[in-house]
């Protein structure tokens, strides 16, 4: 409670009004130059196998703009077919497919040319039902 007294008693002081905006402008320009630094971060991606929707997490390497806006604004998926990636039938499940990491990783670094995709997380087993 010290500190909230405290800083009811700054703002009211003249220097205040300035010295807060002030403050507060520097902290965002500092922040602004942060994200042009390159910086590797885990970015879940949305992958529709066969209308089947699977979220794979990308360790990813890119300016903090691009990882931003991958992770919070540019959430679209992509949609595959089965024969666009390299799938290997399970022993888990008639219909069930294990996907190659290896491809799926290559395809989501040509779908987002502005990351460099480092590795992709393990893949679950996607069911196809054949008609």
């Amino acid at each position: 409670m010290k500190l909230f007294s405290k800083i009811a008693a700054l703002g009211k002081r003249e220097v205040a009004g300035i010295f807060i905006p002030c403050l507060l402008i520097s902290f965002g320009l500092w922040y602004i130059t942060k994200l042009s630094y390159t910086y590797t971060a885990t970015i879940p991606m949305v992958v529709r196998i066969e209308g089947q929707r699977i979220k794979v997490s990308c360790k990813a390497e890119a300016t903090g703009y691009r990882l931003f806006a991958h992770r919070y604004i540019l959430r679209k998926a992509i949609d595959l077919k089965l024969s666009d990636v390299d799938a290997l039938p399970s022993v888990v499940g008639k219909d069930s497919y294990v996907i190659d990491p290896f491809t799926l990783q290559n395809i989501i670094s040509r779908h987002n040319s502005d990351l460099r995709v480092i590795s992709v997380a393990e893949i679950p087993e996607i069911v196809v039902k054949k008609e």
